[in-house]
């Protein structure tokens, strides 16, 4: 995939995820992607770390999953990075969407959450979807969600109760943002700022010299 930009964020992840399992002969469905990105998430945040996935998680689909992963899954389907096949069991009826590494593409990923996913794939990539599931489950943040016995909450990745979902008050701010444009010359801001920095240049340095002293 020559002339084309590398894959950042959660696009990154995913693929670096896909790479490392097919690396490694390691079959992934679309259930199990979600849930060991979950799991590499979880893992960065118990060591202090952000969450390296960059989705946000919520209750849904026997666990915790992101509507994000579709549409990546969308994304670099259409770019020819991945193939998805749908198969059927013809005597239990399950289905299942099985995700396929086409084409490495360049990646853009931090280094210690790559760490992290490797040893998520080392330890529980041979998992059976079912098997992931019922783990997520005994995560805090999960255990957190179901106690309050309600789908499609927002995960608290530090084991805290589900988060506050904020899409209708983002909503309300893009429809004001939408009817109140902020006007070309807009009164005070920058000039201010820069006359309360230069009032406040002899303090500063009073204060560092201080600082230097002790």
């Amino acid at each position: 995939m020559t002339d084309v930009m590398p894959l950042r964020g959660p696009a990154a992840a995913v693929a670096y995820l896909l790479a490392t399992a097919r690396a490694n002969g390691m079959r992934v469905n679309r259930t199990k992607l979600a849930k060991l990105l979950y799991l590499a998430d979880f893992r960065a945040v118990e060591r202090g770390l952000p969450p390296g996935s960059g989705v946000e998680w919520r209750w849904r689909h026997y666990g915790p999953h992101s509507h994000r992963l579709l549409e990546i899954e969308h994304d670099l389907h259409e770019a020819g990075v991945i193939k998805v096949h749908k198969n059927e069991d013809p005597y239990s009826g399950y289905k299942e969407c099985a995700i396929h590494l086409v084409d490495a593409p360049q990646m853009v990923i931090d280094e210690e959450f790559a760490e992290i996913i490797n040893e998520v794939l080392e330890r529980y990539g041979r998992w059976s979807a079912g098997q992931l599931r019922d783990l997520t489950y005994q995560t805090p943040p999960m255990q957190e969600a179901v106690k309050q016995g309600k789908r499609e909450v927002r995960l608290d990745l530090a084991g805290g109760p589900p988060l506050p979902d904020l899409q209708s008050g983002l909503a309300r701010l893009r429809r004001w943002a939408e009817h109140n444009p902020l006007t070309s010359d807009e009164p005070g801001g920058i000039d201010d700022l820069i006359e309360e920095h230069q009032d406040l240049a002899e303090h500063r340095a009073d204060a560092t010299r201080l600082l230097l002293e002790e």
